[in-house]
């Protein structure tokens, strides 16, 4: 079994390595596009690594579209309404319009994020959209509910409606 293989079986599992290699990510999540349908996985384990270090994922793999790809075949599926949700962006990354992933319905928890962490690099952006249930792809987990109280949404950014900045912070 090579190092894809046993990565992305882990990953079916919940499981992330943070001291693997980023290259070996990219690699990773095409072998799960591309096998899914052959992978036994847990979708509430995956949705629990994602809330916990999505972000790094993505920083390692540096594709949204592969990113988005697995999220919708790996994620349990949000079933409800559509709903307005705010999310704390970096504001380099809102600039090469390259929004993320992670959204929450409480302006005060996208505020602490668009102020903090996101406004490291270049200054952090508050955002605000409203995203209609085909946009949704999951919603908070047990982690993300009650032991972080981020209420997490995963969405597909391309499908958020009337996104509009709300706030900026300077850089940090």
């Amino acid at each position: 079994m090579s190092i894809v293989e046993k990565l992305a079986l882990d990953f079916c599992k919940g499981m992330y390595d943070y001291s693997v290699e980023d290259e070996f990510w990219p690699k990773v999540f095409e072998h799960l596009r591309k096998n899914a349908n052959g992978l036994s996985y847990d979708r509430e384990a995956i949705h629990t690594l994602w809330t916990v270090n999505g972000g790094h994922l993505r920083r390692k793999i540096k594709n949204d579209d592969l990113v988005l790809d697995v999220l919708l075949k790996f994620l349990p599926r949000y079933e409800g309404e559509g709903l307005i949700v705010y999310r704390g962006e970096c504001r380099f990354l809102f600039e090469d319009n390259k929004i993320g992933f992670c959204w929450t319905p409480t302006e005060e928890v996208a505020r602490i994020f668009a102020s903090g962490l996101n406004s490291i690099e270049s200054g952090g952006v508050l955002l605000k959209a409203f995203a209609p249930q085909k946009a949704i792809i999951s919603s908070p987990n047990e982690h993300s509910a009650k032991q972080m109280e981020e209420h997490e949404y995963t969405c597909n950014p391309r499908l958020l409606e009337n996104v509009e900045v709300i706030r900026t912070y300077e850089k940090h």
